[in-house]
Formats: structure tokens, sequence, C-alpha cells
């Protein structure tokens, strides 16, 4: 599965990799601030991932790094 898009939003701490285009329908937090978004059908439409800078350290801070920057849209 490719993400469509990977975004982090400095402010509120959160990145979110979008994997679909289609219509979201609810969340469902999984845990650890892990929340999965869902379409109708049962499909993924993007997962978010809370407190992002706290998972993501030391080398995996990359990762946060690499992701589009909400204040660039």
């Amino acid at each position: 599965m490719k993400a469509k898009e990977i975004w982090y939003d400095d402010e509120a701490d959160v990145l979110n990799v979008e994997i679909n285009d289609k219509d979201y329908w609810k969340s469902i937090e999984i845990g650890n601030g892990v929340v999965i978004d869902i379409a109708k059908d049962g499909s993924m439409t993007s997962i978010e991932i809370l407190n992002a800078s706290k998972l993501f350290r030391g080398e995996a801070r990359k990762v946060i790094e690499s992701a589009k920057s909400v204040s660039e849209e």
C-alpha cells in the first residue's frame, strides 16, 4: 500500500498518512495515539499519529522531517 500523501502538523504534533480519496466515515483510535480513519466500505483512508514527536525520536525523526509540513500548504 503506497501513501497518497504524508504531512506533519508541527503545532498539533500530528503525523498523517493519507491513503486514498474515499469519503471519510469515522475514526477508530487503536491506542498509543494512533487513529485510523475509515470509509463506509471499511477501507482505511488515513492513519493519524498523535504526539508524533514523542514516538519518532533519533534516527526515526526522519519520518517527520520528510513529511510535508502543513504550513507549506
